[in-house]
């Protein structure tokens, strides 16, 4: 049944109630599909004999979205058959606040848990595996999580992998997680869940579905669709798990440098003191050179046995794919020296490797540019909001070129963003380091790159970074480079600037055009 809105509000506010409909797969079912036919006409292929109608697949996500703006869910709120309750072999003891998300679970089939890191997320989909009936699905969105699921169940439980339960990545369920009928679905990371693509996970047919995440965040305008997709949401709040001691307070050290040499030396400084650390590169390039430099492996997609490479080493490297899910208990430090823009999740989602610590506090560092800082620095929003502190290391760098970000409360996000609009565009340009964006010595490209929103500076600075502005990118380049999902998404970032003619594009590749333009 669609959900409905309450009575006194329904007609205090004129709202009407939604189509009593559900999305199953490709396929809209319920008792108002004439209704449905006629409203979703565009989105819909055709009539089956049994009634159901078909959607179109290519539309599939802006169809989900305008169902959910509609107040109809993808799913179907209902308790848990009593069939399908069992009791399986599970080592280890599950706290109260698991049982509590259990309980939901039960009574509605459908929950999205938002616990922090290192509360437990993985060990509550073990134990609904382990007394709900399978086959389950356990859709990841990197290998290092497939190796670190199937060495848990494996550990903890007596399921068996490939029979009770399957571990994908979502790219290899998206394929071939429709061909095995699944009795119920795990969705780690859940916020990926409404980007485009990997919406498609929601077109696997189960009866039960658990969306497991730390972030519910998301820069697109769409975090609401990530509880829309998973179901009722439990474990919100963080400060109930470190007023209990579940999770460490750690402090973030925003060291802020004047180029990339000082940068090189802080890192120097730091790995110094020889403590289990994470050094976090979103750059392969810098990545491999930090390894080199500092003679410590680096962990990134070509590596094999990365969960254990990790592990095994008292420092390590590693690319985005150690950002989500790797639980590290006996991580002391983490360091960021290369990232994914302003991206306020995975800010959040590298910090809080530290809240794995069993026996240290945690320090969290990273090293940033004046010109980063100033670009990215909304990225350390989702650390304040969480309540840990930030200190600012600026050493010889002015007040008139950093601003604290510090001093307001994480909720007073006016006086925070006022920062990333200066007064005077042209000021923040002069204070870029040039040895990191040596085109902007050029005044002409000063002036061009003044008359542009922020947005689109931001996406200028990228093509004219040392090394980039004399290379050319491709879609899935881009895609790498700033997280986007869905490669469409490229030409509408760019189309503004290419009609200016301040970027180009030959052969499907994209390039900066204001040495020529």
């Amino acid at each position: 049944m669609a959900w409905r809105v309450p009575d006194a509000i329904k007609k205090e506010m004129n709202f009407a109630d939604p189509l009593d409909v559900v999305l199953e797969g490709d396929y809209l079912v319920g008792s108002d599909l004439k209704e449905a036919a006629a409203k979703y006409s565009d989105f819909i292929i055709k009539k089956e004999k049994n009634g159901r109608l078909l959607i179109d697949k290519a539309r599939h996500f802006e169809f989900l979205a305008k169902l959910i703006k509609d107040g109809i869910r993808p799913f179907t709120y209902k308790p848990i058959a009593q069939e399908d309750l069992i009791e399986r072999k599970y080592d280890f003891k599950p706290r109260d606040y698991q049982l509590k998300a259990y309980e939901t679970f039960l009574q509605y089939s459908n929950i999205g848990a938002f616990f922090p890191p290192s509360t437990g997320k993985t060990f509550l989909g073990l134990y609904v595996m382990t007394h709900t009936k399978g086959p389950w699905l356990v859709a990841v969105p990197s290998r290092l999580l497939v190796e670190q699921w199937i060495e848990r169940i494996e550990l903890y439980t007596d399921l068996v992998v490939g029979e009770d339960v399957d571990v994908m990545t979502y790219q290899s369920a998206i394929t071939h997680g429709s061909k095995k009928k699944y009795k119920g679905k795990i969705i780690d990371e859940a916020h990926h869940l409404p980007a485009n693509l990997f919406s498609k996970l929601t077109n696997i047919v189960t009866d039960y579905i658990i969306g497991l995440s730390a972030t519910p965040q998301r820069e697109d305008d769409r975090e609401n669709y990530i509880f829309a997709l998973t179901g009722q949401p439990v474990g919100l709040s963080w400060e109930h798990f470190k007023k209990l001691e579940i999770i460490q307070n750690p402090d973030l050290h925003v060291w802020i440098v004047k180029n990339e040499t000082e940068r090189w030396k802080q890192l120097g400084e730091l790995l110094a003191l020889k403590k289990k650390y994470i050094v976090f590169s979103d750059s392969i390039e810098m990545g491999k050179l930090a390894s080199k430099r500092f003679d410590i492996p680096f962990v990134y997609g070509d590596t094999k046995q990365r969960l254990e490479k990790i592990l095994d080493n008292l420092q390590t490297v590693v690319s985005r794919i150690g950002d989500e899910g790797v639980s590290l208990p006996d991580i002391e430090q983490v360091i960021e020296i290369s990232w994914l823009h302003g991206s306020r999740r995975q800010e959040l989602q590298r910090f809080t490797r530290l809240l794995h610590g069993k026996n240290t506090k945690g320090i969290g560092h990273i090293i940033m540019t004046v010109a980063e800082y100033q670009t990215d620095h909304k990225r350390l929003f989702g650390i304040m909001d969480k309540g840990f502190k930030i200190i600012l290391h600026r050493d010889g760098i002015s007040d008139k070129v950093i601003s604290q970000v510090t001093e307001p409360k994480p909720t007073q996000r006016k006086s925070i963003v006022r920062i990333e609009k200066p007064k005077v565009i042209k000021e923040k340009l002069e204070s870029f380091d040039e040895s990191e964006y040596p085109l902007l010595k050029n005044k002409r490209i000063q002036n061009i790159m003044s008359l542009h929103t922020k947005g689109n500076r931001d996406t200028l600075l990228f093509f004219l970074k040392k090394g980039n502005s004399i290379r050319s990118f491709s879609s899935e380049d881009l895609m790498d480079e700033w997280g986007m999902i869905h490669k469409c998404n490229i030409p509408t970032k760019l189309k503004l600037l290419l009609d200016k003619g301040h970027l180009k594009k030959d052969d499907g590749r994209y390039s900066q055009n204001l040495t020529r333009s």
